[in-house]
C-alpha cells in the first residue's frame, strides 16, 4: 500500500488488516464500530474501540515515518484517501485492463497469493469475512484476465495468450479454463507435444487440488487432428469461468480425506495376540470416524512393505501409523508420523499391564491421532471441503448460539459445493434443536426449523446410514416426534458404528436414557467416561440427564454442577432435580442467577418467549413416566419464572 511506490511500513497485523478491509469497502470507508466488532469480536464494545484507537495510532505513526497520510479518521468513521492509497490488487486490475503480454507478465510478478494471506487467525469474525472476500478477489482477477482471451491469437506467436494463461494459473493452478486456453493455443501453433504436456498438468492440478478430472470438453481437445477452433466466448462469467481450487464441484460425490498408512512389523509372530488385537482396535476406531483414508501396508506383502520416507501429501495431510512389538519388554510401540514433513508426532510405548484392558488403551491412541489430524484442519486457513466440515463441527461443540451461527455459514458453503455430503443435514438438524431447546432466549431465523427437523435427519440417513452422527441426530429427531422405540434403535446403531469415540457414546447414552433404556444408558456412559483422556464439561450435563432418568436426583445435581451451564435445558434439569429433593429455595436462587446473567449477556435481547408452553413440551425428552412428570415440575417453574413474568413466581 503506497504512494508513488513508497510503502507504508505497518508494524502490526491488525493495523494492516484495517487497511485491507477498507480497501474492499465502497468509498474505502467503514464505521469505527464495524471495524472494532470485526477485529476484536471477543472483547466488549468499549475495549474493542480502545484497541481500534490504538491500532489507528500505529497507522498514524507509520504514515509519519513514510511522510504522507493514507488513513482519514473521524469520530465515527475510518477511510482511506483514494487519491493516495494504492495496492498490489489495484495495480494488477489496472494491468489486466490493458491485457498486453507484458501487462500479464507484470501482473504475474505482483500476484503473491491470496488476499491478505496469513491473516486468517487474527480474529474469527475477520476470518469469516476474509474467506468470502478472497473468493471475490479471485473471481474479479480471473474474470478480468479471461476477458482478453476470448479469441486465440497467434499473430505474435501466441505470446500474449500464453502470458495471460500463465497468469491465470499463477492465481489458480487448477483453473481448467486457463489450461484449455493454453492447450488450444499450442494446438493452433502446431505444438501437439506441448498441448499434451499442458493437459497432463491440468489433470495433475485438478486431481491434487479439486479431487476432480478435466471436463469432456478439455479431454476432446487433444482428439482433434486439425487446429482447434476457439469457442465463441472463453469468458462466461467469473462464477462459470473460475472453479476455485478450494471446492469440489456440485456433481462430485467424493470427499478428499486425510490419508493414514498403517505399517506393522513383528506382530504376526506366534504369541503376540495382544499386540495384534491392539492394532485392530486402533484401526477399527480410526475407521469408525469415517474421517480418514486408511491404507494397510500388509496388502502389498512383506517384501513390498513401504519404507518410511518423506512424501508430498495433499493439503489434508498424509500420515504413517507404525506398530511394532518389543519382544524383550513385551510392550507395543505405536508411532505416528507426519509423512509430508517427516516429523514424529508421537511415539507411544504401550504396557497393557497399566491399562484396564485393550479398549481404553486403543481409544486413547485413536483420540491422539484424531485430535492431531483434525485439529490441524480446524484452522480457518484450510478451505478444503472436509477441512470446512471440521471447522463447522468444532464450532458446534462450543455450544453457543454465536458459534452455531458461524457453523451454519460453513455448512451453507459446503452444500454449495457438495450437496451429497450427508453430515450437512444432520448438523443443521442438531443446530435447530439447540436453538429451539437450549437457547430459546436468543433471536434466530429458524421459526420453521422444528418442522423440518425430521426431514433433515432422514435426508442425512438416506445419504449415509453408516455415519454415527447421522444416526444420533436421527434418534433425537425421532424422540421429538414421539417415536421412542425407533429412537432407541437409532441410538443403538450410532453406538455400534463408533464404539471407540467417547463423545459419540456419551450422546448415545443420553439418548438411550431419554428413550427409556436407563440401564443401557448408564453402562454406555460408564464406558464413555473410561475412554476419555479429558472429559469436556458439557458431558457432565449429559450424565446429569441420565441420572435424572434413573431417578437419582442427588447424583443429577452433583453432575449438573460440574457442567458447562450455558443452556436452558441444563438449567431446567438442575431446577427439576432440586425440586425433587425438596430444595425449592435453592431452585429459585438458581433461576434468579441465570436470569441476571442472561440479562447481562443478551445485549438487549428479550427474555420473552413467544410460545413457552410449546417449549415446555418439546424440552421434556424423558419417556419414563415418573421422570417425565418430575422434569415437568422443573420445566413449569422455568416457564413461569423466565418466560411468563418479570423474573419471579
Amino acid at each position: 500500500m503506497s504512494k508513488a511506490q513508497e510503502p507504508v511500513a505497518v508494524k502490526t497485523r491488525k493495523a494492516l488488516a484495517i487497511m485491507g478491509y477498507l480497501s474492499r469497502m465502497g468509498s474505502m470507508n467503514a464505521p469505527r464500530e464495524a471495524l472494532a466488532d470485526l477485529l476484536w469480536s471477543s472483547k466488549d464494545r468499549t475495549k474493542a474501540m480502545q484497541s481500534l484507537r490504538q491500532a489507528l495510532r500505529q497507522l498514524k505513526t507509520a504514515e509519519q515515518e513514510a511522510g504522507f497520510d493514507v488513513v482519514i479518521s473521524s469520530s465515527g468513521h475510518v477511510q482511506l484517501d483514494q487519491n493516495v492509497f494504492s495496492s498490489d490488487y489495484m495495480q494488477i486490475m489496472s494491468l489486466l485492463e490493458k491485457g498486453r503480454a507484458d501487462d500479464f507478465q507484470e501482473a504475474e510478478e505482483l500476484w503473491r497469493g491470496d488476499f491478505l494471506a496469513g491473516y486468517e487467525d487474527i480474529d474469527s469474525e475477520f476470518s469469516d469475512w476474509l474467506r468470502v472476500e478472497r473468493e471475490r478477489v479471485r473471481s474479479e482477477v480471473t474474470g478480468a484476465a479471461l476477458r482478453h482471451l476470448n479469441q486465440i491469437s497467434t499473430e505474435d506467436g501466441g505470446v500474449r495468450v500464453e502470458a495471460g494463461g500463465r497468469f491465470l494459473l499463477k492465481v489458480d493452478p487448477a483453473l481448467e479454463a486457463a489450461h484449455r486456453v493454453l492447450i488450444r493455443l499450442y494446438l493452433n501453433l502446431g505444438q501437439k507435444e506441448r498441448a499434451e504436456q499442458q493437459y497432463r498438468a491440468c489433470e495433475r492440478e485438478m486431481r491434487l487440488l479439486l479431487d476432480a478430472e478435466p471436463d469432456q470438453e478439455t479431454r476432446n481437445l487433444l482428439k482433434q487432428d486439425e487446429p482447434v477452433a476457439q469457442p465463441e466466448n472463453v469468458f462466461r462469467s467469473p462464477g462459470e469461468a473460475s472453479v476455485s481450487s478450494n471446492f469440489l464441484p456440485n456433481s462430485e460425490d467424493v470427499v478428499l480425506l486425510p490419508e493414514i498408512s498403517i505399517i506393522s512389523s513383528s506382530l504376526l509372530k506366534k504369541g503376540l495376540n495382544d499386540a495384534v488385537h491392539l492394532r485392530e482396535e486402533i484401526v477399527s476406531g480410526l475407521s469408525s470416524f469415517r474421517s480418514f483414508d486408511l491404507y494397510e501396508s500388509e496388502y502389498f506383502g512383506d517384501a513390498d512393505m513401504p519404507k518410511p520416507m518423506r512424501v508430498e501429501g495433499h493439503e489434508l495431510g498424509s500420515y504413517l501409523l507404525r506398530f511394532r512389538h518389543d519382544e524383550r519388554s513385551g510392550k507395543i510401540v505405536v508411532q505416528f508420523e507426519d509423512r509430508t514433513i517427516g516429523q514424529i508426532v508421537f511415539n507411544e510405548i504401550v504396557d497393557l499391564r497399566l491399562w484396564d484392558g485393550l479398549t481404553p488403551a486403543a481409544s486413547q491412541i485413536v483420540s491422539r491421532v484424531y485430535g492431531h489430524v483434525i485439529g490441524k484442519l480446524r484452522n480457518p486457513a484450510n478451505s478444503n471441503l472436509f477441512a470446512r466440515w471440521c471447522q463447522a463441527d468444532a464450532l458446534m461443540w462450543d455450544f453457543t448460539p454465536q458459534s452455531d451461527e458461524k457453523a451454519l455459514r460453513l455448512l451453507d458453503e459446503i452444500e454449495r459445493t457438495n450437496r451429497s455430503f450427508s453430515k450437512i443435514y444432520s448438523a443443521r438438524a442438531s443446530i435447530i434443536m439447540k436453538r429451539e431447546l437450549h437457547f430459546p432466549l436468543h433471536e434466530t431465523n429458524s421459526a420453521d426449523g422444528m418442522n423440518n427437523l425430521l426431514s433433515l435427519a432422514e435426508k442425512s440417513i438416506m445419504l449415509d446410514p453408516w455415519q454415527a452422527m447421522n444416526q444420533r441426530i436421527y434418534g433425537w429427531a425421532l424422540i421429538l416426534s414421539n417415536l421412542p422405540e425407533d429412537a432407541r434403535r437409532a441410538f443403538q446403531n450410532a453406538g455400534r458404528l463408533s464404539s471407540s469415540d467417547p463423545a459419540n457414546l456419551m450422546s448415545v447414552a443420553e439418548g438411550l436414557a431419554f428413550s427409556g433404556d436407563v440401564s443401557e444408558a448408564l453402562a454406555t456412559a460408564e464406558r464413555a467416561f473410561s475412554l476419555f483422556a479429558f472429559v469436556p464439561r458439557v458431558f457432565y450435563e449429559y450424565l446429569a440427564n441420565i441420572y435424572f432418568a434413573a431417578e437419582d436426583y442427588e447424583a443429577a445435581i452433583s453432575q449438573i454442577e460440574r457442567g458447562a451451564g450455558v443452556g436452558v435445558t441444563g438449567l431446567t434439569t438442575r431446577v427439576a432435580a432440586l425440586l425433587c429433593t425438596g430444595r425449592e429455595s435453592e431452585a429459585l436462587q438458581t433461576l434468579q442467577r441465570f436470569i441476571e446473567q442472561a440479562s447481562n449477556n443478551s445485549s438487549g435481547a428479550s427474555l420473552a418467549l413467544s410460545d413457552p408452553e410449546s417449549w415446555r413440551k418439546k424440552v421434556n425428552f424423558f419417556q419414563g413416566e415418573k421422570a417425565r412428570q418430575d422434569y415437568d415440575r422443573g420445566a413449569a417453574l422455568v416457564q413461569r419464572f423466565l418466560f411468563e413474568g418479570s423474573g419471579s413466581v
